[in-house]
């Protein structure tokens, strides 16, 4: 079958598993926020905060994890594995600068300045110094997850956004500053030495013959092209559906 020869190729079905429920989840809550925005919908806005903290939490903390197997092949393959993750630095920074170059000509406070691309482009720089320290980046997370409540309580600047130090009532739609969301990439490097020491896994782990297990691991192949397509697609839609956001002209 078509998923059997993709992970003939070394890729792990485990982690595209996980990555492609972060991102389906990730659809789902940015669905659910952009139908808020068009109706003026406010019921559940707990549950669906708490669904999108745990969104976001399996997204960056499998992120993690795939840093750890792909630093350890790198490093297996390569006498310098640093233009690597300095080209994806690149990638994933820019394509996040152009989001926020994007969302600053919107009205109202949808500005991007620090999202998820922004901070994954600078986890790829960010990981490789702590890659050393295997499964004691559980400490480190902590110091990471544990730091943002002290951060988190200092008002600057736009420019030490990335820290997590924000002015007062800051707002944007997509925030993951270093303190606390470092810290769960650091848990999924932290994981990944322990279940793939050296990039590899410890034991084989036969890939189910599920639609759905399929399905989502191939969602967890293509998370960027997912990620950067859906909110257009989504906005469209629902302009046509239901007209301009109440208050937005458009």
């Amino acid at each position: 079958m078509l998923g059997a020869e993709v992970y003939e190729r070394e890729r792990y079905w485990e982690i595209d598993l996980l990555r492609g429920v972060g991102i389906t989840m990730m659809v789902v809550s940015n669905f659910v926020t952009d139908l808020q925005l068009f109706l003026g919908y406010r019921e559940h806005r707990m549950f669906w905060l708490l669904f999108a903290i745990a969104t976001a939490t399996i997204f960056v903390f499998t992120s993690g994890l795939s840093f750890w197997v792909s630093y350890s092949r790198t490093l297996k393959r390569s006498f310098s594995p640093y233009p690597k993750y300095f080209r994806r630095f690149l990638k994933l920074f820019g394509l996040g600068m152009l989001i926020t170059l994007i969302t600053s000509l919107l009205p109202g406070r949808m500005t991007i300045h620090f999202g998820i691309l922004h901070f994954l482009g600078a986890a790829a720089l960010l990981g490789i110094p702590f890659y050393r320290f295997g499964r004691a980046n559980i400490i480190w997370a902590l110091f990471f997850l544990l730091g943002y409540f002290l951060v988190g309580n200092i008002h600057d600047g736009i420019f030490l956004l990335p820290l997590g130090i924000m002015p007062e009532d800051y707002f944007a739609p997509d925030y993951f500053p270093i303190f606390p969301w470092f810290g769960v990439y650091l848990l999924g490097m932290a994981v990944g030495s322990v279940f793939y020491p050296n990039g590899a896994r410890k034991r084989p782990l036969s890939l189910p013959q599920s639609p759905a297990v399929h399905f989502l691991a191939f969602m967890g192949r293509h998370t960027l092209k997912v990620y950067l397509i859906h909110q257009p697609i989504f906005v469209g839609l629902l302009r046509i559906i239901y007209g301009p956001i109440p208050g937005l002209p458009f």
